[in-house]
């Protein structure tokens, strides 16, 4: 099943969640690939140093559609 996938997205890769931050067709994104974000484990506050976000571009087709969030307040 091929996904029409969007930004916001949450996406399962290996059992590892991320996040669509880019999709093809934006700029750095190649054709049939999608941009995700899996997070940062440090969360270093910019106060000593913080880190960039890294962002992978992977081949869409390796991803599913990640479960339904808890979510928290």
């Amino acid at each position: 099943m091929t996904h029409t996938w969007k930004r916001g997205d949450l996406v399962e890769l290996d059992g590892r969640l991320a996040v669509v931050v880019g999709v093809e067709g934006d700029p750095d994104v190649p054709e049939d690939h999608i941009a995700v974000w899996f997070g940062d484990p440090r969360c270093e506050p910019s106060s000593v140093g913080g880190t960039r976000p890294e962002v992978w571009t992977v081949p869409a087709e390796y991803f599913i559609p990640a479960g339904a969030p808890i979510w928290k307040h």
